[in-house]
């Protein structure tokens, strides 16, 4: 930090223009003249902070003290050095030092940071009238570091709280000791919060299953945790998409927009938000870019330049991220840590808070619906994280919230924010090992609308920061989604029914089983074109198998429906149906049906939900082996 203290008789100042997307609100042609003042010419540089403010004020005093005292104006002057800090830090640290000053009783006023200024000075004429000062940021000597959550609270779906004490065993505390299945999976998940995850054990059963319905591998040719995705893999990664844009993000109201994989890491509005874990960026060599990272990298700068009034709050965007993040190699695991994964990312621009507290209601129930849905039926829970102040503040909006959907969530406190929200809420599956994984997530953001000069237009034709923005994510990454379904099957499993896919994501819907291809294809084929033209996604099995061959290979993978044709079929114009959904292991329901009753039956499982044909041949003897597992 460099500051030319000026001890002048007179100094005047006019606003003629912004300089960029960083600047104090003030009006073009704004002026201000003074008398008998000490102007501080300040440049802010790179690595400047809060450590050096002690030194500057023992400056400032000293010089009064021979001077005599005077008003001080502190000044915004980038001329006094090549070593500049970025803007938005640099505004930061330039009306922290101003906080400071005014702190410690010097009287003192600030010029508008950001703005092109003409200025006039007459300047005493005695041996300290001018003074350069250099200021060396210093490290910070760390304190013994405070826990991040220090206090810890359950509010069940009818609004009761209960204090849980982490030194105690989770199991004795209320709720967890009654039966309720609601606390059951908020149980494991409060026992991995405060006790940690079990380290070891077996592979998690998503790993096997992924490579076994050839839905997603290992990719030794690329970098660790950046997986292959066969056609049946796309596929539903594909309608998880369809599902996460016309099912989440229209009926909520966002518009749709995309923005770059790589970004330049000397534009300051990327940098801040490399934040902390911007060691696990992936660089790109000899360049000063990264990919893509998961925070919202495009969207500020996106808003930035849009020009909406308070007409148009809440003003919603939607995006689908390809994003990356180089995990340590020791974390990547499956398809719950990957270092290349898709995000579908919401942020609502909200004017107050109340317009924040709809959005955030809205979110958390159209992410219930989508937990119940899709990814683990009862199989979820909710935890927070939040402020401790927030938490006194918007209790009651809580328990509200949680009566909303009817679910209980447990609220980990902290003394201090540490991030842009002021809390967050976190949709977690629970898997069968005991393991769980956030899926979706909704913020309260009341930093970055000033932080990132994100402005409207208000009532009154002022431009103002946006308040409030909530940040969202329907699924956090669509790996983790899958990760998530597949364990939902293994869940299925472990209680003895057949594991599955839902209907509308089984790449895969009904398979039919000729027994003769001489006698029965030509009725298979007009069956499964008369399903295709409703929708529905059919392989036929024209294999020279026998057909409990044929079957159990329907069954290994996941097949929803099988549909056998053979003599009795062919001459009564029926179908065997066995439905897999909801069956036990062995078990599946076999009925006579007709074609027509069949659609019918699809159409119920598959529940309107977004469909798309299928990405491989019908036939499956046209079908090549992706991945061949030995069981």
């Amino acid at each position: 930090m460099k500051i030319l203290l000026l001890d002048a008789d007179e100094f005047g100042y006019e606003l003629i223009e912004k300089e960029g997307d960083t600047f104090d609100t003030g009006l073009k042609g704004q002026r201000d003249d003074m008398a008998a003042v000490l102007v501080g010419m300040v440049a802010i540089e790179k690595g400047d902070g809060e450590t050096q403010y002690p030194d500057v004020d023992n400056d400032i005093k000293a010089v009064m003290k021979n001077i005599g005292d005077r008003k001080l104006l502190l000044y915004p002057y980038a001329h006094l050095s090549s070593e500049l800090a970025q803007a938005v830090k640099a505004h930061e640290v330039f009306n922290g030092l101003y906080e400071y000053l005014q702190a410690k009783g010097i009287d003192v006023q600030k010029a508008p940071f950001g703005w092109n200024k003409s200025f006039h000075i007459r300047i005493k004429g005695h041996p300290m009238a001018e003074q350069l000062k250099t200021y060396t940021s210093k490290r910070k000597i760390s304190e013994a570091p405070k826990e991040k959550f220090y206090k810890y609270y359950i509010i069940d779906e009818n609004g009761n709280e209960y204090a849980i004490d982490p030194a105690a065993d989770v199991d004795s505390q209320s709720p967890f000791d009654t039966a309720r299945d609601k606390f059951l999976m908020l149980r494991t998940f409060v026992k991995n919060e405060l006790e940690g995850r079990a380290a070891g054990g077996k592979e998690p059963s998503h790993i096997l299953n992924m490579r076994k319905l050839e839905l997603v591998d290992y990719c030794p040719e690329s970098d660790i945790g950046n997986m292959k995705w066969y056609p049946n893999g796309v596929l539903i990664k594909d309608l998880i998409l369809d599902y996460a844009f016309n099912e989440v993000a229209r009926k909520w109201g966002a518009i749709k927009m995309q923005n770059p994989l790589i970004y330049r890491t000397d534009v300051e509005s990327i940098s801040m938000l490399q934040g902390e874990f911007h060691e696990r960026d992936y660089k790109i060599e000899g360049e000063d870019m990264v990919l893509r990272f998961a925070s919202d990298p495009g969207a500020f700068p996106f808003v930035q330049k849009v020009n909406f009034s308070y007409k148009q709050l809440p003003f919603k965007v939607y995006e689908e991220a390809t994003c990356f993040r180089k995990e340590q190699k020791g974390e990547v695991s499956g398809l719950m840590r990957v270092r290349n994964f898709t995000m579908t990312d919401h942020h609502a621009f909200c004017l107050d808070e109340t317009m924040a507290k709809e959005e955030f209601i809205k979110l958390t129930k159209i992410f219930k619906r989508l937990m119940d849905d899709i990814i683990a039926g009862g199989y979820w829970v909710i935890g927070f994280e939040i402020v401790d102040e927030y938490y006194e503040k918007y209790r009651e909006f809580f328990k509200l919230l949680l009566k909303e959907v009817k679910m209980p969530a447990f609220f980990k406190l902290m003394n201090r924010m540490s991030h842009y929200y002021a809390f967050k809420n976190e949709f977690q599956v629970v898997f069968p090992d005991g393991n769980n994984l956030q899926i979706s997530t909704v913020q309260w953001d009341v930093k970055n609308g000033s932080r990132f000069s994100l402005y409207f237009t208000d009532m009154d034709g002022t431009r103002k920061p946006v308040p409030i923005i909530i940040h969202a994510s329907s699924f956090g990454s669509i790996e983790r989604a899958l990760a998530a379904i597949l364990e939902k099957a293994s869940w299925m499993e472990k209680g003895g029914l057949a594991p599955t896919l839902p209907f509308w994501l089984s790449p895969e819907q009904i398979r039919i089983l000729p027994i003769s291809a001489d006698r029965h294809l030509n009725y298979a084929e007009k069956v499964a074109t008369k399903l295709e033209e409703n929708g529905f996604r059919v392989g036929i099995d024209d294999r020279d198998f026998s057909l409990s061959k044929k079957m159990a290979k329907a069954k290994s993978s996941w097949i929803p429906l099988l549909v056998t044709i053979g003599d009795r079929e062919l001459n009564g114009g029926t179908l065997s149906v066995s439905k897999r959904a909801g069956s036990k292991i062995g078990e599946e329901e076999v009925t006579v049906i007709t074609i027509d009753q069949l659609i019918a039956l699809s159409k119920d499982l598959q529940r309107g939900m977004p469909t798309r044909a299928s990405y491989l041949n019908r036939y499956l003897s046209k079908r090549p082996v992706f991945c061949e597992i030995r069981e």
